[in-house]
């Protein structure tokens, strides 16, 4: 159930939920400012197109059809996405008369009352919000927008699961910001240029894991944008895993777990765990063990094309005793792990089989939604705003080879 704001004026709110009809949710707003609609009333999300100048090494976005759909998540109970929701909110119906907000159930009562006045106060438009499922939501994006920090574009980017993302344009209002180029003041200039197809996208790349208990024969598909890491969680006792690259044995592990990183998520826990920070333009994998027993286990940077298989093993020469371990995907639990089960990882765009290697079934992890049909492009397209974000961002971010500041003691004074 969604959590419920104190106010001062009670709010008047019809809801009903079902896990089973994607329609059932209707919200009616207790604002005369505002008022809610169902999403599926809009058309279906139209892609855009993006093209490699011969010049630089972005991709220029084009709409061949007109932007209409942009949905816009933040990140949640903070004043400040809250204030800057409201604001690009209000621009965007007051500029762009033609663009359909598109919000989450739970935001849509969160800012309701934070619309003091219909638009051009004209008491005949209301400020209007369209919500629903969330699978009716994917089906309807075209642009996808947050306000906060790295974190609200994965939670973001996650709602689409396995299936083709919009675009993504990021603002800064958290405490991360590897993936956020723009401040919220330049909201304006900016989202002019996404509209009219002048803005530039870095092309990040996504992981593509296969989860495989042991004894079936079919697997759950899941996508990381930053990571996926196997963990020992709350157990005393280190993981032993045996990893394969390629078919290839390459070793057994005892460690409190191993990170496998998109470059993109090479700022995450990989850096922390003591991997490489790789440019998001390296087609890579990056395997990062976490706090071996070995000190010869060192962080890997693999070919992108490159099939990683990771099974759960036991303690060598004795009886295989339960051990769970815990699977996480862009800091999200996923299903835990018994000895015996595997995931295999690829890159999103697929990868070549060596020695008859191959992946295993895979069944649905979440509901069919009417683009999860083999998307017509891999990765995740993030607005840029210049061609050195990245090498701007571990500078002034990660304060990259920074010297040691010389601070004057009191003593030194006297």
């Amino acid at each position: 159930m969604f959590p419920r704001l104190k106010l001062n004026h009670p709010m008047r709110w019809s809801r009903i939920y079902s896990t089973l009809d994607s329609h059932a949710i209707r919200l009616t707003s207790g604002s005369k400012f505002v008022k809610i609609k169902p999403v599926y009333g809009l058309r279906g999300s139209s892609s855009a197109d993006f093209v490699s100048p011969p010049n630089s090494k972005l991709q220029s976005l084009i709409w061949h059809n007109p932007l209409q759909n942009v949905y816009i998540t933040k990140k949640p109970w903070t004043p400040s996405t809250r204030e800057a929701m409201v604001e690009f909110i209000t621009h965007l119906h007051e500029s762009y008369p033609e663009v359909n907000v598109i919000v989450q159930p739970d935001v849509a009562e969160e800012i309701s009352q934070d619309f003091k006045a219909p638009l051009e106060n004209d008491p005949n438009r209301p400020h209007i919000l369209y919500t629903g499922s969330e699978q009716d939501i994917v089906n309807r994006t075209d642009l996808l927008v947050t306000l906060g920090g790295d974190g609200t574009i994965l939670h973001g980017v996650s709602m689409f699961g396995n299936t083709q993302v919009p675009p993504v344009l990021a603002f800064a209002l958290g405490t991360l910001g590897f993936l956020l180029p723009f401040d919220f003041k330049e909201h304006r200039r900016v989202f002019q240029e996404v509209i009219s197809s002048r803005a530039k996208c870095l092309h990040r790349t996504r992981l593509e894991c296969h989860l495989k208990k042991k004894g079936n024969s079919s697997s759950i598909v899941t996508h990381a944008m930053n990571d996926i890491f196997l963990h020992r969680g709350n157990s005393p006792h280190l993981t032993n895993l045996d990893i394969f690259i390629d078919g290839e044995f390459l070793t057994r592990t005892t460690a409190d777990g191993v990170a496998l990183a998109t470059p993109t998520g090479s700022t995450a826990y990989s850096l922390s765990a003591g991997g490489s920070i790789v440019s998001p333009l390296v087609p890579a994998i990056l395997m990062t063990p976490i706090c071996p027993r070995s000190l010869s286990f060192r962080p890997l940077i693999l070919p992108h094309s490159s099939h990683i298989r990771i099974k759960i093993g036991s303690k060598m020469n004795q009886k295989p005793v339960k051990s769970v371990v815990n699977l996480s995907i862009d800091g999200i639990p996923q299903h835990d792990l018994d000895v015996g089960d595997e995931i295999h990882v690829i890159n999103e765009v697929g990868t070549i089989y060596i020695d008859g290697t191959q992946l295993p079934t895979t069944r649905k992890a979440q509901p069919e939604f009417e683009n999860s049909k083999k998307p017509r492009r891999s990765g995740i397209y993030c607005v840029a705003k210049t061609e050195n974000d990245w090498i701007r961002g571990i500078n002034e971010l990660l304060g990259f080879n920074s010297s040691f500041r010389l601070i004057k003691r009191q003593s030194d004074n006297e």
